[in-house]
């Protein structure tokens, strides 16, 4: 039986990274010729994506979400629920159809001590695919639930069904995040794909679009979408203008949106922008770090186990040491290691060369839209057997 319908749930409409990253796999899945439908549990509290993404109920906690939601996925020939918090809802009556539940921020609490409700785990038991953007990710999920005695019980099963090849217990899956290829038609630049000399032509017109020396190196702080703006990240944000001012760099900051209207600023920010900095990377890479790795520019980012896919220090990008959440004095040495790496790129113009071209070859080649939908539908498969 070929997998021909796809529903795919969100917690809400609100634009966090696995949202963005979903719409992204939900395009991937249409043009492996799959009929697809994204839904949202509810309503979010921005909703930046109300517009694309339909809501089911009034709220994602109601029992109307759980109702229509079971109306919904008879319509279906596989399932994907984005997040623990969909999985918990769906998980209240047994699912028909291959289900895979993709987990990002729930690993990293999980390692924190925070425990996966019985819901989640009840799917798991049941055979739904658990889900991964990243190897660190994966590894903790692995551990928590090999110390879950249901699962150790599991586990000694799948041992003795191997044989016969009647295995249908949990398995956990590293699926990186999906982004489609860079365009010329995107840019205003033609069709097909755009080469180096169009990128930078791109950016020289973003910069001078958003009033920047067109000579300088441009730096921007890409911030998780899903993380709330507060005084660490405004903190963060300080300390890399701070760092970019020291080398001599071109901070793009908040300014630079003011006569650009909001459509417009997101692709000229992205265009524009000759270093990337990513200080949270703990939910592995985010779809902008991925575009803006795509189109050209430096990635340099705190140093995580989740980003060891992506980022390889000192051949796709910078790595530089975290400390920004642990008070003062481990925010000083951020600092001095943030403005060391920015230094070195500063310094070296082959260095940014040969950064810039294998941070973009590494996203095309592990985090290419085509190869990742073909993982979720392998996986998907999978679950039939």
């Amino acid at each position: 039986m070929a997998i021909q319908r796809v529903l795919q749930v969100l917690q809400d409409t609100d634009a966090t990274d696995q949202h963005l990253a979903a719409l992204e796999l939900h395009k991937g899945l249409a043009q492996a010729g799959c009929e697809v439908r994204t839904l949202a549990l509810g309503p979010g509290k921005i909703g930046q994506l109300a517009t694309s993404v339909p809501v089911i109920s009034p709220s994602r906690r109601s029992v109307a979400a759980y109702t229509q939601l079971r109306t919904e996925q008879r319509w279906a020939d596989a399932l994907i629920l984005q997040g623990a918090h969909v999985a918990d809802v769906a998980a209240l009556v047994p699912i028909p159809v291959p289900t895979a539940i993709s987990l990002w921020a729930e690993p990293a609490q999980w390692k924190d001590g925070k425990r996966p409700s019985w819901r989640l785990m009840r799917s798991a038991r049941r055979g739904s695919q658990l889900i991964v953007n990243n190897s660190a990710a994966q590894a903790t999920l692995e551990q928590v639930l090999d110390a879950r005695p249901a699962f150790s019980e599991s586990a000694r099963q799948r041992s003795s069904s191997q044989a016969d090849g009647t295995d249908r217990s949990h398995r956990t899956h590293l699926i990186h995040t999906g982004v489609g290829a860079v365009e010329r038609a995107a840019s205003g630049l033609g069709s097909g794909s755009i080469t180096d000399a169009q990128l930078a032509a791109r950016r020289r017109a973003a910069k001078q679009a958003l009033g920047l020396d067109e000579s300088a190196l441009a730096i921007r702080v890409l911030a998780p979408v899903s993380e709330r703006k507060g005084a660490t990240q405004t903190l963060q944000v300080a300390d890399v203008e701070q760092a970019a001012a020291s080398v001599g760099m071109t901070f793009i900051g908040t300014s630079a949106r003011a006569s650009t209207s909001a459509q417009a600023t997101d692709e000229l920010l992205l265009a524009a922008s000759d270093v990337v900095v990513v200080v949270s990377c703990e939910g592995g890479p985010s779809v902008e770090l991925l575009r803006s790795m795509q189109a050209g520019a430096i990635a340099v980012t705190e140093s995580s186990a989740a980003m060891a896919e992506l980022i390889e220090d000192h051949v796709t990008g910078l790595s530089f040491g975290p400390g920004m959440r642990t008070g003062a004095p481990a925010a000083d040495s951020l600092l001095a290691s943030l403005t060391a790496a920015l230094s070195e790129i500063m310094s070296d113009l082959s260095l940014c060369h040969s950064l810039a071209r294998a941070g973009a070859e590494r996203v095309e080649a592990e985090y290419a839209l085509g190869r990742v939908q073909s993982s979720w539908l392998e996986v998907l498969h999978a679950a039939l057997a």
